[in-house]
């Protein structure tokens, strides 16, 4: 039979930073893709990426999901610190960022030229 006990200080403190890492990826995350969607649409592109993602199954959706957040879970675990932790979530979510538009951009020049 399992126990249920509270938090100890010593606990909840190793608790405090992963929720806070894992907040603020998926704070990035969204920030990202809203930016992804928007920008895209100003300069006039098809947003494919996210027409491809929408076009996937259920369960593919839920698999994709699930690692995703298994993986922002495993990178909040190995941060040595928040601040660290903070700022390579910001710099994953930049060059992310930037290799979504420039995939768009490619893809975007190579359906104009040919």
């Amino acid at each position: 039979m399992s126990s249920c006990r509270p938090l100890t200080g010593k606990e909840f403190m190793r608790v405090v930073p992963f929720v806070l890492l894992v907040g603020v990826a998926v704070l990035s995350l969204l920030v990202v893709i809203t930016l992804y969607v928007v920008w895209s649409r100003l300069v006039g592109l098809d947003p494919t990426v996210a027409r491809e993602f929408t076009s996937l199954s259920g369960l593919r959706r839920t698999l994709l999901a699930l690692v995703s957040g298994a993986v922002l879970g495993g990178g909040a675990l190995i941060a040595p610190s928040v601040p660290v932790g903070i700022a390579a979530i910001v710099m994953l979510a930049a060059s992310t960022f930037a290799a979504l538009m420039a995939f768009e951009l490619v893809n975007g020049r190579q359906r104009t030229d040919g």
